[in-house]
């Protein structure tokens, strides 16, 4: 009877809501009002240039992707707590992981209003083996056969069990009808290019002043997003242009804490924190002399105070890294591996031992041959690399600092040409991350990371994994400085979506910029996320509706829920 009587009051008062909303329109003139003539909803972010948002032009960092995915979906997405259905309703697996089965959405359409089907799925596939995409180049992939309209087989050479985290969750979809007569698709440009299925669609991009305008896309398979345009662009103290209302949001991390600090008694904004699955790294290179000596690596890493670092350089805003690059908080990681702390007793030993003296006195250590060991620090953050210089002076290493931005430094790093450099990159919360050091060769390691792709007993791939883990602590290509803490920090009176996703973006991105922000939930609602819409929460959407935050029909959708 309770929940009767319930249900009946709440039907009331939708019923007094919307008509009072209208009446009240009436009575101010105003019963034809539109999103125009209201005025347009337009958020806007900080940001910089990190290339034209297609699958082939972003920049291939996270935020470059993020971008490209505001319009271009894949077969999954993650959201908040893991893997969710996305272009694909749902996907079934053969016994060996090598033929993945998926059944398409239907109804979905590109933004210039042609249908999705399957034949789009199996033309990106055999696309990428041509023309790569940025992270992605199929080369797993055997062959992809669309059996009806909306249901595709993908066969794979050989087994790949996280192929929906690794693959069907990262490679965005590419319309046949528009991309099957490109032939450089790195050059393609123009409005046929941003054609997607995503909540937005790009409409102007200006890549010297880092600045990206896009608007809703009104035929998005998800409904039609909470706002009309979306803005990210450079300003120059992101602090500073929230609190002038330049911007809406803004990703403070490590060092910035100061700057997050000055918001956390504004009621004006909120802050939500993320996971740090981001680490910056000391490279050496293991191909040239003496980087390429282990021994000599050890010998620096004793000599960098990674805690010290933390402490004075980060001001707190990060946490010393896992040395064998997963985080702490994966389910991957491996614990108990060597940090090498600060020690510079060892690292002088060791120096000596390899014969690196100080022959002439002059405080910098000599090769055996003669000539000081002197380095240019390649990075692309200042103050870490000014800490490194001053510890590796003491241990008699000399060291260069030249700081240059992520486009300048990031091809240095994959030419080899360098002996020490400081970068970074996200992603660590999954193995793929593990693939790549730039220089370094070692077949063992490379063995271990192909079988671990391969390998169906999740058991025994973790056991590989922390396998994999060991060897880079031991050999020690990289050296893992720190895992920065990272805070999103919003005016909720302009959109209060935006949530960091479990395991990072499609693959591991940390940043709360899922484009699922653009899109209606009516689960946002369940406060408390105990999977029950009460009629207090009922309310809160009813409210939401009167402050214009939210459509009739997204209030509705909150209704059904309540009735369930």
């Amino acid at each position: 009877m309770k929940k009767i009587i319930a249900m009946l009051s709440i039907a009331i008062l939708l019923c007094s809501a919307f008509s009072g909303m209208a009446i009240a329109k009436e009575d101010s003139g105003m019963a034809d009002v539109t999103a125009a003539s209201a005025g347009e909803k337009v958020v806007k972010i900080s940001g910089d240039d990190w290339g034209y948002s297609t699958p082939f032009a972003h920049y291939p960092r996270g935020p470059g992707y993020i971008r490209m995915s505001f319009m271009f979906d894949t077969l999954t997405w993650k959201d908040k707590n893991g893997v969710i259905p996305w272009l694909a309703d749902s996907w079934s697996k053969s016994y060996d992981a090598k033929t993945w089965t998926f059944y398409l959405h239907r109804g979905v359409k590109w933004s210039d209003g042609e249908p999705f089907t399957a034949d789009d799925v199996k033309f990106t596939f055999d696309y990428v083996k041509e023309h790569p995409q940025k992270w992605y180049k199929a080369k797993e992939i055997d062959h992809v056969a669309v059996l009806d309209p909306y249901t595709v087989e993908i066969y794979l050479k050989e087994s790949r069990p996280a192929f929906i985290e690794d693959v069907a969750g990262s490679v965005p979809i590419i319309p046949e009808h528009i991309w099957e007569d490109v032939t450089d698709p790195n050059k393609f440009r123009g409005e046929e290019a941003v054609t997607g299925t995503g909540p937005l669609r790009l409409v102007e991009y200006v890549s010297e002043q880092g600045y990206y305008e896009y608007e809703a896309n009104t035929k998005c398979f998800k409904g039609k997003p909470l706002i009309d345009r979306f803005i990210s662009m450079k300003v120059s103290d992101d602090a500073l242009a929230l609190k002038t209302g330049d911007i809406d949001a803004a990703s403070f991390w490590g060092k910035e804490i100061v700057a997050k600090e000055e918001f956390e008694d504004d009621p004006d904004f909120e802050i939500i924190t993320g996971p740090s699955f981001w680490v910056r790294k000391l490279y050496f290179n293991c191909e040239k002399y003496p980087t390429n000596d282990k021994k000599f690596r050890h010998a620096l890493a004793y000599g960098i105070d990674r805690e010290k670092l933390v402490e004075q350089v980060m001001l707190n805003g990060a946490i010393v890294a896992n040395t064998g690059i997963i985080h702490p908080d994966s389910p991957w990681y491996k614990p108990d591996l060597p940090g090498y702390e600060y020690n510079t007793t060892k690292a002088n030993e060791i120096l000596d031992s390899l014969d690196f003296i100080d022959t002439d006195d002059n405080g910098v250590r000599n090769y055996p041959g003669g000539g000081d060991i002197e380095f240019t620090l390649f990075t692309n953050t200042k103050d870490e690399a000014n800490f490194i210089h001053d510890n590796l002076e003491v241990i008699g290493i000399k060291t260069e600092v030249k700081a240059m931005s992520w486009k300048e430094l990031d091809p240095i790093l994959k030419s080899g040409d360098f002996y020490i450099a400081i970068s970074g990159h996200g992603g660590i919360v999954e193995p793929r991350t593990l693939y790549s050091f730039y220089s370094y060769q070692n077949d063992e390691y490379d063995e271990i990371y192909e079988k671990q792709l391969r390998t169906m007993d999740e058991d025994v791939r973790k056991e590989l994994v922390g396998e994999l883990q060991t060897i880079i602590a031991d050999d020690l290509p990289v050296y893992t400085l720190y895992h920065p803490l990272m805070w999103e920090v919003y005016n909720p009176d302009k959109l209060d979506t935006w949530f960091y996703t479990k395991g990072g973006v499609a693959v591991g991105i940390p940043i709360a910029q899922n484009k699922l922000i653009f899109l209606f939930d009516a689960w946002r609602y369940d406060a408390n996320e105990d999977g029950i819409i009460d009629k207090s929460e009922v309310i809160d959407a009813i409210q939401d509706y009167f402050d214009g935050k939210i459509t009739k029909e997204q209030a509705i959708e909150v209704v059904k829920l309540y009735f369930l």
